[in-house]
């Protein structure tokens, strides 16, 4: 690996120092203006021929740009036809731009890193621009995403630092696996792993504890576009690991000219106003009496005269967070270089919590010769993340539950040990939040290396050859301990986990392409190969029992205690792949591809396997008579069909035996029996669709339905407890999902000095289980049993993003059955279908605003119905402190009939049995139904972010020759939340995003909300 990394570094230098000797550039000013109304062109595409050397123009036209005498500018703008200018002696190029009708030349990044026209699609793509993710000061930048992309469901895990965010694309497709989409950097794929908590001595569920997407390590500021491919006919090429799509990232490079130094910063704060809300009438107690110890708020009504803290108040904070970008790119006409350096700390809303990351990223290229160039990219990133827990025991629960007669910040006694609501009765107690953030200990910091070295050459006009190589090594320490006064550990006397996470990613590619013009007819033939290697290896260690309390070190544990696990993960895949496109006239194009991939994951019989995509576009615009239409600018219609497979988790083909980690040692089976019969599951997928634009590009109009089929399905059902096993990975059940997205772009006003612009994009999708592994009645994730009986449940004939739990039980009229016994309600000991996460649509709507100047853009995300289960209020209702069970002193009959054998009668006995729920506590903790707790139809309208710009004038900078562009920036994130979810925000995720399946998005339990930011900062360019 060390060698690999030199021999990357040395690629690289080179490409670097071979820009020594400077062409004699010169700035070229200028202004973009239309023939239409002579008014300025912003975003209008600069770029000098030959080189990688562009810009574009700002909100009054004008643009400047580094280059020689004799050099051509190709200017460019959607819907007009491109001007090219040769640079004379003259400093300023004012360029007009006449409109094209029967154009849309748009030039998108594909799969394998292939840029087409996107006229030449048979699929739908979507592409956002880097600088839109980078202005919302978001350090994930999947957050920044949110809202901008149609079919995309994207859900942060908390509002903590460092939280991870999960996307899905379409949809679901896998029952239990991953259904996250494949991210590609620069043509190679890089890892967005999440790390799982079953790889630790403890074997944790990914509930209590977050761990950073490492997608999310990328700085934004680094970001040319994303292109997003939504489903296999997009990403067919890239393989099995984008049957759920694929992000496709294509960084910043390097420009031609004299080298340029860009400086960013930017300064926020963030402020936690959600909460869930809770009653402060009664007390602790039971029955409406004073009782303790008790952790039950069951008392009596609070003394009036009683003090009262706000201890949520007292314990969140302001965070602050501070981001630098600094970066230096120059170069000739035959080499480029981009040096980038960010730094970010942020300081989270709950104290202790940090986070901290740097980034370094190099890139180059060079023309060795006429026909060979070379480009290179290394990135290093260092991450550091104190965290606080979330989901049970996390100090959100800790809060809520506190007495607010007793000042939480008052959490040790005068001798430093902890001090507790019941000191006689140690079990009975709970976690001071202020103890658990001081005391209790969270952190993971991580190293990593990104890198990649490109050789392409033209063998002949018509044939290009391209090699790509890439490494994506990291390197992660976790710590979580646990001390010995506090709960989570108190039988224990301390606990300390750690763990050592090295992954390593190795990529190849290699590419031929030709092209041949016959005719009418143009036509592309690319053939190519593929090779990954991924090493995956955690190395664990648990030790309980702690010498000294304050110590935080696995020596500080007797040897007896600590127990140590090792969890190793090899695959190597390997694939053969192939695309013909064929265009004729510009008004029919085809593209059809074949894959075929070798695991090694998969039995010997069984692990290769070939999957075909076709697509197809029809330019209507380019037939006689709509051509150069006035009204109809451009029209076309297009359709796709695709099929792509799937692999299984390593080592499932055969049962293994694990290590023992309980006395005496040893190896056994472990919990997953093998299959030696696994087959590839399989992604079935069309597409029809089309794109309109109208006016001259002023309105635009793409609408797709998508229908995919998952067969085959590679997931593990619960088995008989007399194999041996209790899992095992099979091939069985069907997912089908099925949708509509729509994206509409208009341009209301474009004047001199004014110009608006307007973007929508509209979602509407569903899955459906068709069948379950071996006819199971329910399959559920494990994971999402976060409290009480609601879990992540698939019922067949139902959506794949059902909460399965407890309801009603009711008679055949519907009427709900009473004990009568107690009056209580009766309810299922079986799950079933009690809610269903998946909205009825979503609808992301962007206005930019241009004043002279100014610049004001802001996302509104509207989300139309989806259920989300509110464990906080069960919890909290459970316990006597929701505000539901403030009508306690109120005697009630629970509406329904017994079942006394005549429920299903004619007359069945109507419930008269009267219930005082004060005298009576198991009315709210044991009698309750979870099905209560599913909030129906959540609908939101949010303010995901706004940002005022305002770019300084060129007649201001002139007066100096050291600063050629400045602008400060306003920029506010989550800044409002209309919604009729009554808990605190209804965007959360019960879990980390290293779950399979459809996650646990709409479960909010312990989750702090993600907090409001308002940011602001300044751009200069030297």
């Amino acid at each position: 690996m060390q060698l690999n990394l030199r021999c990357v570094l040395i690629v690289l230098l080179y490409l670097v120092t071979l820009g020594g000797a400077y062409a004699q550039d010169r700035t070229i000013t200028g202004r973009v203006t239309s023939s239409d109304d002579n008014q300025p062109i912003p975003g209008a595409s600069v770029v000098v021929r030959g080189t990688t050397r562009g810009t574009t123009t700002d909100a009054t036209g004008t643009f400047r740009i580094q280059a020689t005498r004799g050099q051509t500018l190709r200017v460019s703008f959607i819907g007009t036809t491109t001007q090219d200018v040769v640079v004379g002696n003259a400093d300023v190029l004012n360029v007009t731009l006449k409109q094209e009708a029967n154009a849309l030349n748009e030039v998108v990044v594909t799969a394998l890193g292939i840029k087409q026209e996107k006229r030449a699609l048979g699929y739908s793509v979507q592409e956002v621009n880097g600088s839109e993710l980078a202005q919302t000061q978001r350090e994930n930048f999947l957050n920044a995403l949110n809202g901008r992309v149609a079919g995309a469901m994207i859900t942060p895990t908390s509002g903590n630092p460092g939280a991870s965010t999960s996307i899905m694309l379409r949809g679901i497709s896998s029952i239990g696996g991953n259904n996250q989409p494949l991210f590609v950097v620069d043509g190679l794929p890089i890892s967005n792993n999440t790390f799982n908590q079953g790889a630790l001595v403890s074997d944790s569920p990914n509930r209590n504890n977050d761990y950073q997407n490492r997608a999310a390590d990328i700085n934004p500021n680094d970001i040319e576009s994303i292109t997003i491919l939504k489903g296999p006919e997009a990403s067919a090429l890239y393989g099995i690991d984008a049957a759920s799509g694929a992000i496709v990232i294509t960084t910043k490079k390097g420009t031609t000219g004299k080298g340029r130094i860009t400086y960013d910063n930017a300064f926020r704060m963030e402020d936690a106003y959600r909460f869930p809300k809770f009653q402060t009438t009664f007390g602790p107690g039971d029955n409406g009496t004073f009782t303790t110890p008790t952790r039950l708020y069951f008392g009596p009504r609070y003394p009036s005269d009683i003090p009262m803290y706000d201890n949520i108040g007292n314990f969140f904070r302001t965070g602050f967070t501070q981001r630098h970008n600094l970066s230096l790119e120059g170069g000739t006409d035959k080499t480029t270089y981009r040096l980038s350096t960010a730094y970010t700390d942020q300081t989270g809303v709950i104290p202790v919590t940090q986070f901290k990351r740097l980034s370094v990223r190099l890139t180059g290229s060079t023309k060795i010769s006429d026909k060979l160039e070379a480009t290179g990219t290394l990135n290093y990133i260092n991450t550091n993340n104190i965290k606080a827990g979330k989901g049970n025991g996390s100090t959100l629960l800790g809060l809520l539950f506190w007495p607010v007669t007793d000042n939480a910040q008052d959490y040790l006694n005068n001798d430093g040990t902890r001090r507790r609501l019941n000191p006689n009765s140690d079990a009975q107690d709970i976690d001071n939040p202020f103890f658990d953030i001081n005391k209790n200990q969270n952190s993971d910091r991580n190293n990593r290396i990104l890198g990649n070295v490109s050789l392409g050459y033209d063998a002949a006009p018509w044939l290009n050859l391209r090699g790509m190589v890439g490494v994506d090594v990291y390197s992660t320490i976790g710590n979580l301990l646990f001390h010995p006064q506090s709960n989570r550990a108190f039988s224990q006397r301390g606990s300390i986990e750690n763990f050592t996470e090295v992954n390593e990613q190795f990529n190849g590619q290699f590419l031929a392409t030709a092209k041949k013009q016959f005719g009418k007819i143009s036509t592309q033939f690319l053939l190519g190969s593929a090779l990954e290697d991924r090493r995956n290896n955690v190395d664990a260690v648990r030790g309980e029992q702690f010498y000294e309390p304050d110590f935080n070190g696995i020596n500080n544990t007797p040897p007896t205690t600590q127990r140590a696990k090792n969890t190793l993960t090899r695959r190597r895949l390997l694939g053969v792949f192939g695309q013909l496109t064929l265009n004729y006239g510009d008004l029919i194009y085809l593209n059809v591809t074949g894959r075929n991939d070798w695991t090694s994951t998969l039995p010997i019989e069984n692990r290769s396997f070939f999957y075909p995509s076709v697509s197809t576009s029809f330019v209507l615009t380019e037939l006689p008579g709509l051509q150069g239409g006035k009204v109809l600018s451009f029209a076309k219609l297009r359709a796709s069909f695709a099929e792509v497979g799937k692999d299984a988790p390593a080592y499932q083909t055969q049962s293994n035996l694990a290590a023992q980690v309980t006395t005496g040692g040893g190896l056994a089976y472990g919990v997953f029996g093998g299959n030696p019969f696994l087959r590839p599951e399989r992604t079935r997928s069309y597409e029809v669709g089309a794109d309109v634009r109208l006016f001259n590009g002023r309105l635009t109009a793409d609408v797709a339905y998508f229908n995919r089929s998952a067969i085959d399905q590679i997931s593990a059902p619960r088995l008989s407890y007399g194999t041996g096993f209790i899992l095992q990975y099979i091939n069985s059940g069907t997912i089908e999902s099925r949708g509509v997205e729509l994206q509409l772009g208009g341009n209301p006003v474009r004047s001199g000095n004014f110009n608006w612009d307007v973007l929508a994009n509209f979602t509407r999708n569903n899955s459906t289980v068709k069948s379950l592994p071996a006819d199971q009645p329910e399959f559920y994730i494990a994971d999402t049993w976060l409290f009480s009986n609601v879990r992540n449940s698939l019922f067949v004939g139902q959506p794949a993003t059902t909460f399965g739990g407890f309801d009603y039980v009711r008679n055949n009229n519907g009427d709900i059955l009473i004990n009568p016994t107690t009056g209580y309600p009766i309810k299922t000991t079986n799950f079933v279908n009690i809610g269903d996460r998946n909205p009825l649509f979503m609808i992301g709507l962007t206005n930019t605003f241009r004043y002279k100047n100014w610049n004001l853009s802001a996302l509104l995300d509207i989300r139309r119905g989806g259920d989300v289960y509110n464990a906080n209020e069960l919890y909290l209702y459970s316990v006597g402190l929701s505000t539901r069970t403030l009508d306690r002193e109120t005697p009630r009959v629970v509406q329904g009939v017994l079942r006394d054998g005549l429920e299903n009668s004619a007359n069945p006995t109507v419930n008269t049995i009267q219930v005082t729920p004060i005298t009576r506590n198991d009315f709210y903790n044991t009698a309750f139904v979870e099905s209560d707790f599913i909030e129906k139809g959540i609908n939101w309208v949010r303010l995901r972010d706004v940002t005022l710009r305002y770019t300084l004038p060129q007649t201001m900078l002139s007066r100096q020759k050291l600063i050629k562009n400045a602008s400060v920036f306003f920029t506010g994130t989550d800044l409002f939340l209309l919604t009729n979810y009554t808990g605190a925000d209804p965007a959360v995720n019960g879990l980390n995003a290293s779950t399979g399946g459809s996650g646990a998005a709409g479960f909010d339990y312990g989750t702090i909300a993600v907090p409001r930011g308002l940011s602001f900062g300044i751009q200069v360019s030297l």
